[in-house]
C-alpha cells in the first residue's frame, strides 16, 4: 500500500497504516504524524499552542491547510446547529454624509450609522454574500429627510414606495438580499426622536 500523505489533521485516514504495510515504512508514518501535529498546533516556544475555551485572546486556530496560525476572524465559516448566548455585530459608523455618493460596504459591518447633513446623497451597497446566501444590514439614518436621499435602483420597497424619511430624528431601515445584491428588499421604522 502507498504511504499515506497528510499535512493537516483533517487529511489523516484513521484506518492507516494498514497491517499489511511494511515495517520499514513506520518511520515515514511517524514523520508524517509529526508534520501534521506541528502544522495543526503551531507554537513559538517549547510549549504547544492548543485551543482552550477562553481561546488565545479570543483567537481561533485555522485548520483548513492554508495557514498554521491564530487568527482574530474567520471568514466564510459555516456553523451548523448552533445556539448563541451572546453575540454582537460590527457597526460601520459612517458619520456625517456631506452629499454625493455614499457606499455602504457590508465587509465593514452589518449595522450602519450615518447622518445626512448638507446636500443630496445617493447610496450604493457593496460586498453582499453570494447568490446562494442571504445578506442583510440595518441602517440607522439620522435626519434623512432633511436632504434628498436616493436609493439604489435594486431596492424594492413595500408597495413600490420608498419611505418618507424623518427630517429631524432617526430612521431605522433594514435591507435584505437573497440573490447577491441583484434585488434588495427594504423596510423602515421611522421617526425615532
Amino acid at each position: 500500500m502507498a504511504l499515506e500523505s497528510a499535512s493537516w489533521i483533517t487529511q489523516l485516514v484513521a484506518t492507516n497504516p494498514a497491517s499489511t504495510d511494511k515495517i520499514g515504512q513506520g518511520d515515514d508514518h511517524l514523520r508524517m504524524v509529526k508534520t501534521v501535529l506541528k502544522n495543526s498546533f503551531p507554537g513559538t516556544s517549547t510549549q504547544p499552542v492548543i485551543p482552550t475555551p477562553s481561546g488565545n485572546s479570543h483567537k481561533l486556530l485555522t485548520n483548513d491547510g492554508t495557514d498554521n496560525s491564530w487568527v482574530s476572524t474567520v471568514q466564510d465559516l459555516q456553523i451548523n446547529t448552533s445556539s448563541l448566548k451572546d453575540y454582537a455585530e460590527n457597526v460601520n459608523a459612517i458619520g456625517s454624509i456631506g452629499g454625493g455618493t455614499q457606499d455602504i460596504d457590508l465587509d465593514l459591518g452589518n449595522v450602519v450609522t450615518a447622518t445626512v447633513d448638507t446636500s443630496a446623497t445617493t447610496f450604493t451597497f457593496s460586498n453582499p454574500a453570494g447568490a446562494s446566501k442571504s445578506s442583510s444590514f440595518t441602517l440607522f439614518l439620522v435626519n434623512g429627510g432633511s436632504q434628498t436621499v436616493t436609493w439604489p435602483a435594486s431596492v424594492k420597497w413595500p408597495s413600490g414606495v420608498a419611505p418618507s424619511l424623518t427630517e429631524s430624528g432617526t430612521d431605522i431601515i433594514g435591507f435584505t438580499t437573497v440573490d447577491g445584491g441583484t434585488n434588495w428588499y427594504g423596510f423602515a421604522s421611522l421617526n425615532f426622536s
